[in-house]
């Protein structure tokens, strides 16, 4: 009988450790799938964030050309309005010049 008590607890305990390593293996198992999903979803991060860069860099590109191209109007409106002032100054200059000289060939 006492044999028989010794070869029951020898049986459980061999059945307690084989149920320990199932278990250890199991949460091994458990926990390579788990990084296994974690990198798969950090990958998928990467990826949408560098489409995202992409896509905010061609927005910006294009919104600066566009102001490039705005300023550039800009630009050339008001050189063209300096020149106009320039050319209506020059007149005037030339017109009181004209008056002027006019006016010393008048006194004579």
């Amino acid at each position: 009988m006492n044999e028989d008590i010794l070869y029951l607890l020898l049986q459980a305990e061999n059945e307690y450790h084989a149920a320990m390593k199932n278990a250890v293996k199991d949460a091994e198992d458990y926990s390579d799938e788990c990084r296994k999903k974690q990198a798969a979803y950090i990958e998928e991060l990467k990826q949408k964030w560098h489409l995202f860069e992409d896509s905010e860099k061609s927005k910006l590109e294009k919104m600066l050309f566009e102001n490039g191209q705005k300023l550039e109007i800009k630009a050339a409106e008001l050189k063209e309005r300096l020149r106009t002032g320039q050319k209506k100054k020059a007149d005037q200059i030339s017109e009181r010049l004209k008056k002027e000289v006019l006016s010393l060939y008048g006194d004579r």
